[in-house]
């Protein structure tokens, strides 16, 4: 099996002494554990948005369906992760046949129950970016889930969905949990590129950016 491509210079590694590092350091980490005990591997390479979607709400403890992977275990997977709701929203088909656009990363979300809120990146500031981001990390039960273009941080392919865990706050660096482990390990990345990243326009003229994630309100 072929390993993992390496990433571009400006690009750190988690699994690199500066990596490991950069987490030891952090502060804004409280997403980690979690996101770290339901990540997963992507099962083909239309789907980064469901297995996103997986490891955000596994790590929320949203109650889950069985499905014939999980085997009634109670855990969300790239299967359960489509429901009849989500269908109304856009079929599995298209998801498979095209990947997750950001606007139906968040309804989907929504369709699970959770509170989800949408941002294209040409909305907001480098600043409230990078704010949103850390406020985020710092808090339990709360996640970002970002959708950028790969080119734009030097590494290959193009549109993507991951995870974020934590934010580095002297290096001013996020720790991306990409869901393609075949092909990138988890990488830290600046504010300024993950942004730059996500300020691209897609082929339907509207910016990549991110969805914020967390329990509704009682």
């Amino acid at each position: 099996m072929p390993l993992p491509l390496a990433h571009p210079h400006k690009l750190i590694a988690l699994d690199s002494e500066a990596g490991t590092r950069l987490l030891r350091e952090a502060e804004a980490i409280a997403d980690y554990v979690p996101l770290s005990i339901h990540f997963v591997t992507q099962d083909a390479p239309t789907l980064c948005g469901p297995a996103s979607m997986t490891m955000v709400l596994n790590a929320l403890g949203i109650e889950r369906p069985g499905s014939r992977v999980s085997d009634q275990h109670g855990l969300f997977d790239q299967e359960n992760i489509f429901t009849r709701e989500t269908h109304k929203i856009t079929p599995r088909r298209k998801i498979r046949r095209e990947g997750t656009p950001l606007s139906t990363l968040g309804q989907f979300f929504e369709a699970h129950g959770v509170d989800a809120h949408t941002v294209y990146a040409s909305s907001v500031s480098l600043d409230t970016f990078r704010e949103t981001g850390r406020q985020i990390l710092e808090t339990p039960g709360e996640y970002l889930v970002v959708n950028y273009r790969r080119s734009k941080v030097g590494q290959l392919s193009g549109g993507h969905i991951s995870p974020v865990a934590a934010y580095h706050a002297p290096s001013d660096m996020f720790l991306v949990l990409d869901v393609s482990r075949y092909k990138y390990p988890p990488f830290w990345v600046t504010a300024e590129d993950l942004y730059s990243a996500m300020n691209v326009k897609t082929g339907a003229g509207i910016t990549h950016g991110y969805v914020t994630v967390r329990k509704k309100p009682n």
